[in-house]
């Protein structure tokens, strides 16, 4: 292997299940990293999450007992989403679409009907 193509596989590996992160894991051992921050925060959905109190009282959506975003099937189908909406952009416009939080809970709602 030459040694570009072993430096791309390294930064991947470090992408998809990162052991050597100081927090891994830190939602289920053996989870896939690839959504480290989730492009659908805050969710609100019941199901993978809930509204926790701060300190200061206010409110702040809490990840803690999420799972599903972090599992392998789902991470992947995410990702597939995600490309198809990519693909013929810059990385500007890439991070645009992903700033479009109601396109990203669209794409949450696709997978979730098609990967439980």
């Amino acid at each position: 292997m030459i040694k570009m193509a072993e430096d791309f596989f390294r930064k991947l590996f470090n992408i998809v299940i990162n052991k050597s992160c100081p927090y891994y894991p830190c939602h289920f051992d053996g989870q896939t990293c690839i959504w480290c921050f989730c492009p659908f925060y805050p969710c609100e959905d019941q199901e993978l999450g809930k509204y926790i109190e701060r300190k200061d009282g206010s409110k702040v959506w809490s990840c803690e007992n999420c799972w599903w975003i972090h599992r392998e099937d789902v991470a992947c189908e995410v990702l597939k989403e995600i490309l198809k909406l990519v693909k013929d952009k810059d990385i500007d416009e890439m991070i645009e679409i992903l700033k479009d939080h109601k396109l990203m809970l669209e794409i949450k709602e696709k997978v979730k009907e098609r990967v439980r």
